[in-house]
């Protein structure tokens, strides 16, 4: 039977969720909802798998979770939450958006369930009728803002050429991170960090005012 958008949660019973009530719980459960979701993608990923990966009950989802598209949202926001720990650009800093970019890159090679889940979500949810479908269009919305918003600071602060085709090298990067990223997950020993810093040196050269 095919899984659809609105699957309803299981049903919850009387008396208080087996799993108990606590933030930890809450945790498991998204957990183990990035690992499915990563692998099998949302719409064939049910609640009572989360259930059974997370180590609770039908009802103890439910309690937490009352419907699947807020599980979701759950799993989107802790994904957004660990890349803004790692993407900060500073526009203080010269070429710091870029470098930034590395460090994430870096980073998400400590952490393929993201990679996955990120993965797996911009394969589905540019359908329009996607419960993934705002979320990924604000999340490259949001990586190109940053990126043309710290370059052109570095213009600005004379660090970088005022002609610099800004735009462009924001939807470069942001091509190259997610490409990257792919290719990694089909063979671990790319190195994207490395293969993205020697692009970004490139764009340095190019474009930095030479003093």
């Amino acid at each position: 039977m095919q899984q659809t958008d609105r699957e309803p949660a299981p049903r919850r019973g009387p008396g208080r969720p087996r799993g108990g009530d606590s933030a930890e719980v809450r945790a498991r459960i998204v957990r183990a909802a990035i690992e499915l979701i990563g692998r099998q993608g949302y719409r064939a990923t049910s609640m009572a798998q989360i259930a059974k990966a997370a180590g609770i009950s039908a009802t103890g989802l439910v309690h937490h979770f009352p419907a699947k598209e807020e599980l979701y949202a759950a799993v989107l926001r802790e994904r957004d939450e660990l890349d803004r720990i790692m993407f900060r650009p500073t526009e203080a800093v010269p070429w710091a958006a870029l470098e930034s970019v590395v460090s994430l890159a870096s980073a998400n090679a400590q952490r393929p369930e993201m990679v996955r889940l990120f993965a797996s979500v911009a394969g589905e949810a540019t359908e329009a009728t996607h419960p993934g479908n705002t979320w990924l269009r604000e999340h490259y919305e949001q990586i190109f803002g940053q990126l043309c918003s710290a370059m052109r600071a570095d213009q600005q602060a004379g660090v970088a050429r005022a002609d610099m085709p800004v735009e462009r090298i924001a939807r470069e990067i942001a091509a190259l991170m997610d490409g990257y990223q792919t290719q990694w997950l089909l063979d671990p020993s790319v190195d994207m960090a490395a293969l993205l810093d020697e692009r970004i040196a490139e764009i340095r050269a190019v474009w930095s005012v030479q003093s």
